[in-house]
């Protein structure tokens, strides 16, 4: 099979993943992550197949899943291994299987696979992040009402800075003529400002589906990924990668990046949640300028992927089943 077309999709934070399920909805759907025996991520639809109880609930049993309701115990590839009411010596039938999707984890992300693909077949790495190798990083999260698509847009927008944020990174740049060199690049592109640009080793890079990197300089990248609840909600992490390594000065910048992040998410928020259509995809009627280069080249490359197949509006379905 040809996957190709296909792509990762970083869902959630290795840091997330404990002794306990990690629910999480993702594309509309509900799902649940947890590490097997070898420490392997592994994902299943979150509803047991027996009556349809979350799974993340429930606890992890030497690798497995447990069902809080009733104690059935699924594998990482979804099928129902014991059931304890039925007792041991019953033959436990196939449509006790709950659907599993293809995961993997690289750079303290977990990566759901989205598009053609089977539990057997050799897919792709998941990008590099070659911006923030060898650095530490802080992390926070926080929920957007809005599409994850306007979300993306807003933060490789260059010219609504001066203005949305007049009062924190607008007085830093307060020539608001915005003139972009955007590159495409393996799996997304890269952009800066080529006139009025105070930082000059300053550029942002995009990594389609939605990871965004602000190099600032070679010590210090802020980042954040847009991952879809649903259709009107966006999960976002946020990291700022640094190289301190001493334990207080590293917790001391890791509290200050949390909260200066807050300041200026919160000035976007109000924003990004009023935007309409709520997903670019139906955003036919924008009016696009010059200085809307990342945008243009963003809405490229999404639609390069809904010719594949891989992309839709509204919610799109989680990876293809495997099993």
């Amino acid at each position: 099979m040809n996957t190709s077309s296909g792509h990762w999709f970083a869902v959630a934070s290795s840091r997330e993943l404990t002794e306990r399920p990690l629910g999480k909805t993702r594309f509309g759907q509900r799902l649940v992550f947890w590490r097997d025996q070898n420490g392997v991520v592994r994902c299943l639809r979150d509803q047991c197949a027996h009556r349809g109880a979350k799974l993340s609930l429930g606890k992890l049993c030497a690798g497995r899943i447990e069902c809080p309701f009733h104690g059935l115990q699924f594998d990482g590839a979804g099928k129902c291994l014991r059931v304890p009411a039925e007792g041991d010596d019953w033959t436990i039938p196939d449509r006790l299987r709950v659907p599993a999707y293809q995961v993997t984890e690289r750079d303290g992300y977990v990566w759901l696979w989205r598009g053609p693909g089977r539990a057997d077949e050799q897919l792709p790495a998941p990008p590099e992040l070659n911006l923030v190798e060898g650095l530490e990083y802080g992390e926070t999260k926080s929920i957007w009402n809005a599409h994850y698509t306007r979300c993306i847009e807003n933060v490789i927008d260059f010219s609504h800075i001066q203005f949305v944020h007049r009062n924190t990174l607008g007085r830093l740049i307060p020539d608001p003529i915005t003139r972009l060199s955007v590159q495409a690049k393996d799996w997304g592109f890269q952009a800066r400002q080529i006139r009025g640009n105070r930082f000059p080793e300053q550029f942002i890079e995009f990594l389609y589906p939605n990871l965004w990197f602000d190099h600032m300089n070679k010590t210090h990248v802020n980042a954040a990924t847009f991952v879809p609840i649903d259709d009107k909600t966006t999960e976002v992490y946020v990291r700022r990668y640094h190289n301190v390594r001493l334990p207080i000065l590293r917790q001391s910048l890791e509290m200050l990046s949390r909260f200066g992040a807050f300041v200026i998410f919160r000035d976007d928020w109000p924003i990004v949640s009023s935007q309409l259509p709520m997903n670019v995809d139906d955003a036919s009627t924008d009016s696009l300028l010059p200085s809307d280069a990342c945008i243009v080249a963003y809405r490229k490359l999404r639609h390069q992927y809904q010719v594949q197949g891989i992309e839709s509006n509204g919610v799109a379905s989680a990876a293809e089943e495997t099993g």
